[in-house]
């Protein structure tokens, strides 16, 4: 029987099963719970697979087929805004119950903590995935991560460590930054979070009320600007968002995941 040839641009890389990944991001969460400053947390988020990100962005391709990659993440955005002021939120509303204290407060925190720190990351790396950078590379996902979360201020950090014009500096230069150069940079922005984190935070305790530790205090409002600020911080860092087709990106995706299987689910439907 004649077999089809695959061209070799669609040809599957190497992934994680589904249960692999599937156990790596439980692994993470209670890293993320029992992390007693934000180094811990960050260096926690890190070990989320790509293969996580690349699924997460094929079901909101599946969902929205008509969408080009700016509407996708506008989406992703809309969402991640909606879900970070509601997880703050339910903090808030804990930490405010009559008699319950700061103890509640702490345990329902650290679960948030988790949930916030998951979806952070996962929104920077899918955002990313969009403007068409993977970086599978934990010192760059580093940077991307700690860049985004510090907002414009961070993006700005960046470009003036590269000696860039332009805050967009994860377009001209995420792909070719050498591990050196990398080192200087991470230092810089945990330089600048820590002392952020020495202002707005007394202790470790503290700390924990604060999601990712950076930000606000507890509730909507506060969740609500603590994840604009890392929306600007990510858009900042990328730019512009190309022009893409959500049909488009599916082939993108297709060398990290079973495109096969995907054309068959379609032709069910």
């Amino acid at each position: 029987m004649f077999k089809r040839p695959v061209f070799k641009r669609f040809q599957p890389h190497p992934r994680l099963p589904k249960e692999q990944i599937a156990t790596t991001v439980k692994e993470v969460l209670p890293k993320i719970r029992q992390a007693s400053d934000f180094g811990q947390v960050l260096d926690a988020v890190l070990d989320i697979p790509n293969e996580y990100i690349d699924n997460k962005l094929l079901k909101l391709v599946n969902t929205y087929p008509k969408a080009d990659v700016a509407q996708l993440e506008t989406i992703l955005t809309k969402q991640y805004i909606t879900r970070t002021a509601y997880a703050s939120s339910a903090v808030g509303a804990g930490a405010a119950i009559p008699g319950a204290g700061t103890g509640v407060a702490l345990g329902l925190t650290a679960g948030e903590l988790a949930t916030y720190a998951l979806q952070t990351t996962t929104y920077i790396l899918a955002v990313s995935r969009l403007h068409g950078f993977r970086p599978a590379d934990r010192e760059k996902r580093r940077t991307l991560i700690l860049s985004s979360l510090l907002g414009e201020e961070g993006a700005r950090i960046v470009s003036d460590q590269l000696g860039l014009r332009s805050l967009s500096w994860a377009r001209s230069s995420l792909k070719n930054l050498s591990s050196p150069t990398i080192s200087q940079v991470n230092k810089a922005l945990m330089k600048y979070a820590s002392k952020k984190l020495a202002h707005r935070s007394a202790g470790r305790i503290a700390g924990r009320l604060i999601p990712f530790g950076i930000g606000a205090g507890v509730g909507y409002l506060s969740g609500k600007a603590v994840a604009k600020r890392t929306v600007a911080g990510v858009q900042a860092a990328l730019g512009q968002i190309r022009n893409l087709s959500a049909q488009e990106f599916m082939v993108e995706l297709a060398p990290v995941i079973n495109i096969e299987s995907q054309i068959k689910a379609s032709a069910g439907q």
